[in-house]
């Protein structure tokens, strides 16, 4: 049974997204109302809704921001024009779907079960569940930021819920030492994740899904706060400088190897280098993602010597590696003459449920998205992602100012970086739909209006803008 304290948190986050978009500022406002939902709101229930497997957290909060944004913001979407974006490529999906459906239509048996087709009704939900789930992020991040100024409040706010986060991922590591098991999300809304240890001690998770989500939003809020350091800005009040080995301590303290290289890695990159080679290393990152599927189906990726690599530092982070290798293998093997589009439902994958032969399943994103959806699918979902990548990439050869630089360089590497994510771990949020749509919608402005900032010095003022 769903907890009523947090499904009355899911219900006045309408009203709070309204209240928010009538006090602030166009991009401000999209910014606090997605982050704030994103990092705040209950995971793990939601209201039931006919087509829609549940309204949770995900939906609720870019709903809402869609809400606000159409009551105090309307002129913000009619210019933005639904589906003259990237989103258009949901419409494309919506046909795939309708492909996948005609090619699954008849029932089949799978580890001993009977699964039935696919009809008119599982198109529908598929097509529901695209545009809840890329559809609308995107366009709430496209329609709401729409200049440079709106690119540094972004960030700002990105790198300000890490700052906020931090005291959270303390209290419920140090109160694990008594209790062992201490999660805030039991706490204020009743609703229990599952615990993870890593070091002897349980793994924090806040108000995340998991101890992974909460690593990748900590290495977010870390590279947001190193490009805004780089381009010599604060993070409102605060100096960049003095919030960085605060985001580093608290990523950290999420103790996720992945979630630590990532954020660690790539703030390093930043500070020793120039915004414009940055850009190009967060390029690379996002096309490694896109090229991947391509590059395991060719067998080209030197996956056996990746994980005889992870081998000597730590055997269970290779046994976990090689695991997901061995998932890949068997989706690819099973993909047949289902390969363009997929088997429609995971029930229908072959062999799914038994991975390793242990009752498992599938864990990284792109091979389920590749069983369920096919080659085109997954490339779809990832091109949405990575376009608005490579256009800023190539608008960053004009731009003099090292400061804007430096921001696109940012937002390209958190995208860049959960894109590669999605290879081993789960969706768990929207936000990097979300980051993607705010990267294109900041560009079109920048390709509309053809100014060339001028050149700014190392370091800017606090009043300064980009």
């Amino acid at each position: 049974m769903a907890s009523l304290r947090a499904l009355l948190a899911l219900a006045l986050f309408f009203p709070f997204s309204l209240m928010v978009f009538r006090r602030f500022p166009r991009a401000m406002a999209a910014a606090l109302v997605v982050l704030a939902g994103t990092v705040f709101l209950p995971e793990r229930t939601g209201f039931s809704v006919p087509v829609v497997q549940a309204l949770e957290k995900e939906y609720v909060t870019y709903l809402a921001a869609l809400l606000g944004a159409f009551v105090f913001q309307r002129r913000s979407l009619v210019a933005a024009g639904p589906g003259r974006g990237l989103e258009a490529i949901v419409g494309v999906m919506w046909i795939m779907n309708v492909f996948t459906a005609l090619t699954n239509g008849s029932a089949m048996m799978d580890e001993g079960k009977l699964e039935p087709g696919l009809g008119i009704y599982a198109v529908i939900v598929k097509s529901v569940a695209d545009m809840l789930t890329i559809g609308v992020p995107f366009f709430v991040g496209r329609a709401l930021f729409r200049s440079k100024e709106d690119l540094r409040t972004l960030l700002v706010v990105l790198a300000a819920v890490g700052l906020v986060y931090v005291p959270l991922i303390v209290v419920e590591v140090v109160m694990a030492i008594p209790f062992r098991v201490f999660q805030l999300s039991n706490l204020v809304y009743n609703v229990e994740t599952q615990p993870q240890w890593r070091w002897g001690v349980i793994q924090p998770v806040v108000f995340m899904d998991n101890g992974l989500s909460l690593a990748t939003l900590m290495a977010s809020s870390l590279i947001a706060g190193a490009g805004l350091l780089k381009a010599g800005m604060p993070i409102f009040r605060i100096k960049a400088k003095r919030a960085r080995p605060l985001l580093l301590f608290g990523l950290v303290m999420s103790r996720n190897v992945a979630g630590i290289v990532y954020g660690s890695a790539l703030t390093v990159l930043m500070a020793v280098l120039r915004p414009r080679l940055f850009a190009t290393i967060a390029l690379g990152i996002a096309t490694l993602a896109v090229v991947y599927p391509a590059l395991r189906m060719a067998d080209l990726f030197p996956d056996e010597a990746l994980v005889s690599f992870a081998a000597r530092y730590e055997k269970d982070k290779a046994r976990s590696l090689e695991g997901r290798f061995e998932e890949e293998e068997l989706v690819l093997g099973g993909l047949k003459d289902r390969f363009w589009v997929g088997w429609g439902t995971y029930g229908r994958v072959p062999g799914a449920e038994t991975v390793g032969g242990g009752e498992k399943g599938l864990d990284g994103w792109w091979v389920l998205r590749l069983g369920t959806n096919g080659i085109i699918g997954v490339e779809l979902s990832y091109g949405i992602m990575a376009i608005p990548v490579f256009v800023a990439w190539r608008r960053t050869r004009r731009l003099r100012s090292p400061a804007l630089v430096a921001l696109l360089g940012a937002l390209m590497a958190i995208i860049g970086m959960r894109m590669i994510d999605l290879l081993l771990n789960g969706w768990w949020n929207h936000l990097p739909i979300f980051l993607a749509g705010a990267l294109s919608g900041v560009l079109q402005s920048l390709g509309a209006t053809r100014v060339v900032p001028r050149v700014e010095p190392a370091a800017v003022p606090v009043e300064s803008k980009v």
